[in-house]
């Protein structure tokens, strides 16, 4: 259970593994079902992760939190040079403590390593407490051009974050 206190949460941050897939699953539901409804699109990518994002050349995150693994999220592949952090949740008891930021902040990392100079995501203006944490880290709308179409019902806007500008 999470503890009440201010305290300092260690967070380890762990890649891929079939074991944690269904805390991708779980964790992304959970708060897409807050907020929105799970959508047939969302459904393949959080079913099976290993062939719909890591086969092609993406990665999955996780955050875990005194044994448990309290958040995930991914980078899709869309070129060498560009990359979408998509599919970030944090379970509800530990939002708010800096969960969030150590994964997005990890995803930058995974996507300069692979030599990305572009990372972009679709979020929507209702996450609030997500785009505050996206634009804390240099994310910037832009034109839904840099992803392309979305299959999703629900609205979204775009982000772009230059990582030789901002992480080089």
């Amino acid at each position: 259970m999470p503890h009440s206190d201010n305290k300092q949460l260690k967070v380890e941050i762990l890649d891929f593994k079939p074991k944690y897939a269904r805390y991708f699953s779980d964790i992304n539901r959970n708060w897409l079902e807050e907020f929105f409804t799970v959508e047939p699109y969302d459904r393949i990518v959080l079913e099976d992760p290993e062939s719909e994002i890591i086969a092609h050349g993406g990665q999955v995150l996780f955050a875990k939190v005194e044994g448990e693994i309290v958040g995930t999220c991914a980078l899709l592949k869309h070129t060498e040079s560009k990359f979408e952090l998509a599919k970030m949740g944090v379970l509800k008891a530990y939002r708010g403590r800096g969960i969030g930021r150590k994964l997005a902040e990890a995803a930058i990392a995974k996507a300069l390593q692979t030599g990305a100079d572009t990372l972009v995501l679709a979020t929507s203006q209702n996450l609030e407490a997500a785009n505050a944490l996206y634009h804390s880290l240099g994310f910037q709308e832009v034109s839904f051009d840099e992803i392309g179409p979305l299959p999703y019902k629900r609205k979204s806007i775009v982000l772009r974050l230059q990582l030789e500008e901002k992480h080089g």
